[in-house]
């Protein structure tokens, strides 16, 4: 055989690949949605005439892409969709250095200025209501010097602001960026900065979210960004200064 037979050879997808394909394309005809069950091993091995080994190596396939939920015993579900895959990516790009902590907290702050925006649009009640509640534990935790208690705070403060975006790419987004970052830089920059530092960060969320209750989607916009300016804005121009810097918009 050619070289170019060989070639053509290796570049043919495997039954596997193919059983998957057919599956997601099975999906999308059939309007399947989250929760409900994928065809079984039979049905796909009698209609595409193949091996159960092929079937089962692409159910594992789109399991490991957070598409199937596999039991023991049970037929393959369709999952909803999360940040889990993506943020595998994102860490697997960060950790062989096809990207670096300045790419995923530039597309981060992109992405939360925009959300922000849409948030101060369609932000319910009761969100506006959480996110008040929120920055009230933050402030609390910076008084009793509970850092662990201020980050989940405010981790959950920015996820409750994606969410009253109304966007659903927003907090599927904004995990599958920031779980890579936090699992890179190990630095809770928290225990480094004085109580008034912290304080001013809990002002800068403050400031966010009562443009958000005001209906205020350029002003929600500015203090967002006002706030990712504050988390460079006391750190060093070295590499490591910039690393840190970076680590804190993990904690923002």
């Amino acid at each position: 055989m050619s070289t170019l037979g060989n070639l053509h050879t290796l570049q043919q997808p495997t039954t596997s690949a193919r059983v998957a394909r057919h599956l997601l394309d099975l999906i999308g005809r059939e309007g399947l949605k989250p929760g409900e069950i994928a065809p079984s091993e039979g049905e796909i091995c009698r209609e595409l005439g193949v091996s159960r080994g092929s079937v089962r190596e692409a159910f594992r396939t789109l399991a490991a892409l957070g598409i199937l939920e596999i039991e023991s015993g049970k037929r393959p579900r369709l999952q909803s969709v999360n940040g889990h895959v993506l943020a595998q990516v994102f860490g697997y790009a960060l950790s062989t250095a096809q990207l670096d902590s300045s790419h995923v907290v530039q597309t981060r702050r992109a992405l939360e200025v925009q959300g922000v925006q849409d948030a101060a649009r369609f932000a319910t009640s009761a969100q506006k209501l959480r996110m008040a509640e929120l920055i009230a534990q933050m402030r609390s935790a910076v008084g009793d010097k509970d850092h662990s208690q201020r980050m989940a705070a405010d981790m959950a403060l920015h996820g409750v602001i994606a969410e009253a975006s109304r966007n659903p790419l927003n907090p599927l987004l904004l995990n599958a960026l920031r779980s890579p970052l936090e699992q890179l830089m190990h630095i809770d920059l928290g225990e480094r900065r004085s109580e008034n530092e912290l304080l001013r960060i809990v002002d800068a969320h403050d400031a966010i979210v009562e443009r958000i209750v005001a209906g205020d989607p350029a002003g929600a916009g500015n203090a967002m960004s006002a706030h990712f300016d504050l988390s460079f804005a006391a750190q060093p121009a070295t590499a490591e200064g910039r690393t840190r810097g970076i680590a804190a918009t993990g904690e923002s």
